[in-house]
């Protein structure tokens, strides 16, 4: 008789449902409204005065927002915002991810893709760095109907 109770507590500790709240909200940049939204994190690799950035490309012209053939080796620009000077540029990785050590700032980002005649966008002007710390941002990248 004393298995009966081990099983039940076995049963309820595989239950991969139990306490899931169906009001999570979903993982930072796994949407499109997530488009322009950042957040900061207290720690950086950067050396001082300089922050880090972990920026996302994710795109509304899929069902899937991490479509590589829309996010993945993008070339894109980076130009502090408030003091102008040499862009910093590159390609998105094979996810979309753009991981750069940058100056304390304000920066705008923009990515491109040309398809045919459209030009796709994932642009913000507002990346905010601070020394010491990581941003994390979300843009996505849009292709104007045409």
């Amino acid at each position: 008789m004393p298995r009966l109770p081990f099983l039940f507590l076995l049963t309820a500790a595989c239950d991969t449902n139990a306490g899931l709240d169906s009001d999570t909200a979903p993982e930072f940049c796994t949407v499109i409204e997530h488009d322009g939204e950042m957040w900061l994190e207290s720690t950086s690799d950067a050396a001082a005065g300089s922050g880090s950035l972990d920026l996302r490309v994710i795109t509304d012209q899929s069902d899937d927002v991490n479509d590589p053939y829309y996010v993945a080796y993008r070339n894109y620009a980076l130009e502090p915002a408030e003091t102008g000077g040499v862009q910093t540029t590159g390609t998105t990785s094979g996810d979309g991810l753009v991981q750069k050590t940058l100056g304390a700032g304000v920066w705008t980002f923009e990515a491109t893709w040309t398809r045919g005649s459209v030009t796709c966008v994932a642009a913000t002007d507002a990346l905010l760095i601070n020394s010491g710390e990581t941003t994390h941002a979300c843009v996505v990248l849009t292709c104007p109907q045409g």
